[in-house]
């Protein structure tokens, strides 16, 4: 998971409602499989907002995938490595700036504070 979130790093910028994710074309037919990930709310340098980002690609990635292996009857395909090339495309769609924070956000260490 840290990997995952490391190679995610973001910030969402004010201007950026939505991330176009998942745009995955299945070879064998024309379909166009999509869904689209919200950073809206989210500040990726924060860790459980990188979290929750993670979460939402994650959920995108099981229905894109789920949806075109329904309708793959060859099965040429694994759902597992369908996952890893949408997260993939996800990372390269995603700016320099919210990258770095991502990376941010997996470096964070959680840190407790005794009170006497």
């Amino acid at each position: 998971m840290r990997k995952f979130m490391t190679s995610l790093a973001a910030v969402a910028t004010v201007t950026l409602a939505a991330v176009p994710a998942l745009g995955l074309l299945q070879a064998a037919h024309a379909e166009d499989h999509s869904a689209t990930v919200s950073l809206v709310g989210l500040n990726l340098s924060n860790p459980a907002h990188a979290a929750e980002f993670a979460i939402r690609v994650d959920a995108a990635a099981d229905r894109v995938c789920g949806d075109m292996a329904r309708t793959n009857p060859s099965g040429d395909f694994t759902i597992a490595g369908c996952k890893v090339a949408a997260r993939k495309q996800v990372a390269s769609q995603l700016s320099k700036t919210q990258r770095q924070g991502l990376r941010m956000a997996a470096r964070a260490n959680p840190v407790a504070v005794a009170a006497r």
